[in-house]
């Protein structure tokens, strides 16, 4: 029987390797230590606890769940010490699930050695027992959130990035109860940016891989990634996917999307990429019937501009132009307003439209018109 450790909650403080830490009231952050049992690439058993962070929405329940699993370092697994990713827990709660991040072992607070991941050299990679433990211990993460009573165990989506995004599409091919949904951001293995940029360690292992998930993967997978990827490129991850749906057929349900290029490394995109992929994922679970939200009304598209073209909205000044900017990076609900004479105001929240007319038209002392409302260009040329 496992018995599952409880550190400590939002606002509270611990001598469990905590003590400094203070966890987010907002957002219900707590901390669990929950066992796993791996095996290695060596065959070795490892029968250790992880630290896994919890949020949870405000209110009863019951919550859909959300796992965000996190990627692998090639420099220095012992950091973080304790995973959050807390932009894309944010994006979790906001649309109604409690969210776990688990630190693997192998990773940070949950001990660096023994390194259950580690899939060998370059030359002798040897993947599938790797993502084989990191597919078990989310299992247990997942068993582990199920059980709880504010949750609903038949809505489960599992995102990761990276190392965390191919275990992601490993999870997928168990078609585990409950688990809707699996989004694989920058899926893969074996690469490093500085010593062998956009070629991974035998990428031929990795296709066969990902076909071997192909033939049994029943649940519905988005697959996100840019063409300046500096760990796997532009070529191999589409090779990967086509060889995923190629030994599923029609039964593999998986989503493919190839971004332009994002920054100087394409990789980082899960981390700092939000306002692009929020559209494409809530698109994606909108269909697999997760609500998302969503300002009150309806509101026609126009075609004044390009909503994100920070340079087309009839603004006063460039802090206005800034403002706009960061605007684009905010949650729906959201409202941009804009005033007769470049005035403007905004809001990402419930009743996020009434907030960003009022704050406008405090600014312009008279009425103000909508210039964007969620991901909708509403202003009309004629205003």
């Amino acid at each position: 029987m496992k018995t599952i450790a409880f550190l400590f909650s939002a606002g509270l403080f611990s001598a469990s390797g905590y003590a400094d830490e203070t966890l987010s009231v907002a957002m219900n952050e707590s901390i669990v230590r929950i066992p796993t049992t791996v095996k290695t690439i060596f065959h070795t058993v490892v029968n250790k606890e992880m630290v896994v962070t919890q949020f949870k929405p405000a209110g009863e329940g019951r919550f859909p769940i959300a796992v965000i699993l996190h990627g692998r370092s090639y420099r220095d697994r012992s950091k973080p010490e304790r995973f959050r990713l807390l932009e894309a827990s944010r994006y979790f709660l906001r649309r109604g699930f409690a969210v776990w991040v688990p630190t693997r072992l192998g990773y940070g607070d949950s001990g660096i050695e023994p390194d259950p991941e580690y899939t060998g050299s370059c030359s002798g990679k040897n993947y599938s027992p790797g993502y084989e433990a990191a597919a078990v211990s989310t299992l247990d993460v997942i068993e582990y959130a199920k059980k709880q009573n504010y949750v609903d165990p038949q809505r489960i989506v599992v995102v990761g990035q990276s190392y965390g995004g191919t275990t992601a599409i490993s999870l997928a091919a168990k078609n585990i109860p409950g688990v809707i949904a699996t989004v694989n951001f920058a899926g893969g293995g074996g690469g490093n940016p500085e010593t062998q940029p956009e070629k991974p360690c035998r990428p031929d292992l990795l296709k066969e891989l990902f076909g071997g998930y192909g033939k049994t993967a029943r649940t519905p997978t988005l697959w996100i990634y840019t063409e300046n990827d500096k760990y796997f490129g532009p070529v191999y991850p589409k090779q990967w996917f086509a060889e995923f749906q190629k030994q599923g057929g029609d039964a593999a349900l998986g989503e493919y999307k190839a971004l332009p290029a994002y920054g100087d490394n394409g990789h980082l995109f899960f981390s700092r990429g939000f306002q692009i992929w929020r559209p494409l994922v809530d698109e994606f679970l909108s269909r697999q019937g997760i609500a998302i939200p969503k300002s009150e009304g309806e509101y026609s598209i126009s075609h004044f501009a390009k909503m994100e073209d920070v340079d087309s909205p009839p603004l006063n000044s460039q802090e206005a132009r800034e403002k706009y900017a960061q605007f684009l990076k905010m949650d729906v609900p959201r409202a941009f307003a804009i005033g007769p004479k470049g005035e403007f105001g905004y809001a990402s929240a419930i009743g996020a439209v009434q907030k960003a007319l009022s704050i406008c038209q405090n600014r312009a002392n008279v009425p103000c018109q909508l210039y964007v409302v969620d991901d909708k260009m509403v202003w009309k040329r004629d205003e």
